[in-house]
């Protein structure tokens, strides 16, 4: 997580980002001083929140400091209840409502919460934000899932998962939760999905997988590392194949004949799973809801 100083001030906002605590005060300091802004230390420490890091989100910085993103993951944590156990998933705005359970957690409005998260990331993500984290298996119910999704059907709960190769633990998280809330924007929509299928694959069978993927229609691609040599390995030791099945029409058949495939570990269509979607959006927070 970062750090970030918003403070109004004769209404007009002035805000601040850094990656520690130290730095964020120095340039909010300097920041004030240019504006004839009078603001003692402990005040600027009371107007400082963690934020998501664009270090730690792929989107990068214009995708994680996106005021839709950030509005709409803020949105999404009012589902989040004192006593609940809470799933935390993946994404540049699933990462606001991890910040934002996080605050109302330090500020004494969420008490009696204890987390789960669906990747290291979330995981990084919550432990630092201050958010009580226990291990998927001290767990037998979950109350409310908050998690991203690479593309949703806005007509249908079906997302397809997986950008982050970690849809094998995000689907038992989200599958075990009461509740399924994803956090996204417009731009993700799809009706029918036709985003490529993350398949995670034993290393040994990716060729032969891909023949069955082939036979299935589709169009298997080994996904590499973006930042080292070789294909990517998830968590779990398997490689990804993403499929490209075109426009999904039957998606409950598509995933049934995916999770069939002797060699696969898991898929990333969730289907039949989404409760609620919220859409940033220009005019604000849309949600949908199944």
């Amino acid at each position: 997580m970062a750090k970030e100083f918003r403070y109004d001030e004769d209404g007009e906002t002035i805000s601040v980002r850094a990656e520690s605590d130290d730095e964020v005060i120095e340039r909010a300091r300097e920041e004030l001083d240019s504006r004839g802004v009078p603001l003692l230390e402990e005040d600027i420490r009371e107007h400082v929140e963690v934020i998501p890091s664009p270090r730690r989100i792929k989107s990068g910085e214009d995708g994680v400091f996106d005021e839709q993103r950030r509005e709409c993951g803020r949105a999404a944590a009012a589902v989040v209840e004192s006593g609940m156990t809470v799933g935390l998933g993946t994404g540049s705005t699933t990462a606001w409502a991890v910040a934002e359970v996080g605050r109302k957690v330090r500020d004494d409005e969420l008490e009696d919460i204890r987390a789960v998260a669906t990747s290291l990331q979330s995981y990084e993500l919550a432990k630092e934000a201050k958010i009580p984290i226990v291990d998927l298996d001290q767990v037998a119910e979950i109350d409310v899932a908050i998690d991203g999704a690479d593309r949703y059907d806005p007509e249908r709960p079906h997302v397809v998962k997986g950008g982050g190769a970690s849809h094998a633990r995000e689907k038992l998280i989200d599958t075990i939760a009461d509740r399924l809330v994803i956090t996204t924007d417009a731009e993700k929509a799809q009706s029918p999905l036709s985003y490529p299928v993350p398949l995670s694959v034993l290393p040994a069978a990716r060729e032969v997988a891909k023949e069955w993927v082939r036979e299935l229609s589709g169009d298997p691609d080994l996904r590499y590392g973006q930042a080292k040599d070789g294909p990517l390995f998830t968590a779990n030791g398997n490689l990804v194949l993403d499929c490209d099945f075109g426009d999904i029409e039957d998606i409950d058949s598509l995933a049934g004949e995916l999770s069939a495939i002797p060699a696969a570990q898991e898929h990333g269509l969730f289907v039949d799973l989404v409760d609620e979607i919220y859409v940033g959006s220009d005019d604000g927070v849309e949600t949908i809801t199944f």
